[in-house]
């Protein structure tokens, strides 16, 4: 398959019908984001943190902007970044008072020791990193889109550079009426993100049941031993309906550009474009 790619998912779950449009409309914007990022010689890691934070930003999904209200009515978010190649990544869990989580676990992956931050912790690694100037605050906790482009439930992407390396996001607001510092599979390394320098892997669903199957490392292991991308996303789905009886969704994709999905769910709108932009396919499930 060509390269460079890209897929992104808006969330799986029970989508209301006028909101599936909407969901399209928004996946299709952040893969072009992404993808011209690509296409002007940004890495795997610049396309995906460029893409997720136009998701986060564009206030139609849950994730940022959008991000569901916890009970005592706060937003508090959850973000991770993959760099597939040397399985490294970076984390924040139920950071309040930011945005763009994406952009600050990618602070925590470049420019600490550490993989995960949570909490006021992740709040005030997101002011070193303003002050540092690593990324550019438009507004107090928002940060503006980190590169220049020309262009209902966790979303995520996976994008491949022209080397093929990989790198996956995953960003959430988490569920409606969450007890305050819940954290759900989002932000987990092999529960809602996994890539290695082969294959990526990205999830949503409700992250109390993603957590029990390790469902993108699971993903990523049944490819490992013979599977093709979409039997893996197959099976992987199918564990975890017989282990949790919930819904959730699937992205993955290879070092080649090659991609699958699979949900159980009503929608997870989705768009995924493999080596040049006529090439766009938009899926809503």
């Amino acid at each position: 398959m060509a390269l460079p790619m890209i897929i992104v998912h808006g969330g799986a779950g029970k989508w209301k019908d006028e909101r599936i449009p909407i969901g399209l409309e928004e996946v299709e914007k952040a893969t072009r984001t992404g993808f011209a990022v690509l296409e002007n010689g940004g890495t795997a890691l610049d396309a995906a943190e460029a893409c997720t934070v136009y998701m986060e930003s564009c206030g139609n999904l849950n994730a940022g902007l959008g991000g569901r209200y916890n009970v005592d009515g706060v937003r508090e978010l959850d973000a991770i970044i993959v760099d597939g190649p040397n399985l490294n990544s970076g984390a924040v869990m139920a950071v309040k008072g930011v945005q763009n989580p994406t952009s600050l676990a990618r602070y925590v992956m470049e420019h600490t020791e550490y993989t995960q931050f949570a909490g006021e912790g992740a709040k005030r690694l997101y002011d070193r990193m303003i002050t540092e100037g690593y990324r550019q605050e438009t507004e107090p906790g928002i940060t503006a889109q980190p590169f220049t482009t020309g262009t209902n439930d966790t979303v995520g992407c996976i994008t491949v550079d022209t080397e093929g390396r990989i790198a996956v996001t995953s960003s959430t607001g988490g569920i409606s009426k969450k007890l305050p510092g819940r954290v759900g599979d989002s932000p987990i390394f092999g529960a809602g993100a996994y890539a290695d320098d082969v294959n990526g892997a990205t999830a949503t669903g409700m992250g109390e049941h993603i957590i029990r199957v390790v469902m993108c490392r699971t993903a990523v292991h049944y490819v490992e031993q013979g599977q093709d991308l979409q039997s893996a996303a197959d099976s992987a789905m199918k564990l975890f309906e017989e282990k949790t009886g919930s819904e959730a969704g699937l992205v993955m994709a290879n070092c080649e550009g090659e991609f699958a999905k699979a949900t159980n769910a009503k929608a997870m709108p989705t768009a995924v474009i493999q080596g040049t932009l006529d090439s766009m396919k938009i899926f809503k499930r």
